[in-house]
């Protein structure tokens, strides 16, 4: 939907309130709104919010662009589509890690922590972030789609946002989607949850994420985009 001169993906969910939201690097607007919410709703909300959107877009256009991070102070650092800044504290407590709502990422490390040990730090505290969330979804989802997970785990992975073992209905997810919107997350799940019912990306596994989760291919583009 185009409301002004800004693109809003308007995301239809079995939720009770709205939520709209302005993801990095390149200011996409999203808003999640109950089922049977009108398309004029959702215009006066965007129009509502209109100056915070702007402002939001601003800021990531103001944002360095980054290669390598080496979890130093300043830098980038994306929690589920938020781009939030890295203070790194040095002190003689206990490593942790923490998040502000000044969207300001605050790793807490010894004197003289290497860069390899606080981007592990920093990889422990968005897996910590997926198991708060993961375990919502599936109660979610399994009554949806019909099947249950006996196992889900999470690790880095190359090339794939997610796997699944069909035979011990195991599954496993990206550490990086941590880092991307929430609806990812949910997508991906969903994806491998899928699988319990097709095991191939034939014509009856679309049927079934077209039933389930309609605006799947949005989510699609966007990983694919975002890479």
């Amino acid at each position: 939907m185009m409301v002004a001169d800004i693109a809003v993906q308007v995301w239809r969910k079995p939720v009770k309130n709205l939520n709209l939201a302005v993801y990095g690097p390149d200011g996409r607007v999203r808003v999640s709104v109950p089922l049977f919410t009108s398309d004029a709703r959702v215009r006066d909300i965007v129009i509502a919010r209109m100056g915070w959107i702007r402002k939001q877009q601003a800021r990531f256009r103001m944002l360095p662009v980054q290669k390598e991070l080496q979890a130093v102070s300043g830098e980038i650092h994306y929690v589920f589509g938020r781009a939030c800044l890295l203070d790194v504290i040095e002190g003689s407590g206990r490593h942790h890690v923490s998040l502000g709502s000044d969207d300001r990422i605050r790793l807490h490390v010894s004197n003289g922590t290497t860069s390899l040990k606080r981007i592990q730090l920093l990889h422990e505290w968005y897996r910590a972030q997926l198991k708060i969330r993961i375990p919502g979804l599936l109660e979610r989802w399994q009554p949806r789609v019909q099947r249950k997970v006996s196992e889900w785990h999470i690790k880095k992975m190359k090339t794939r946002w997610g796997t699944c073992n069909i035979t011990k209905s195991r599954i496993w997810l990206n550490l990086e989607l941590a880092k991307k919107p929430e609806e990812c997350l949910e997508y991906i799940l969903v994806h491998e949850m899928v699988h319990l019912l097709e095991r191939c990306h034939n014509k009856q596994f679309y049927e079934h994420m077209d039933r389930l989760l309609p605006m799947w291919r949005n989510v699609d583009r966007l990983l694919k985009k975002q890479g």
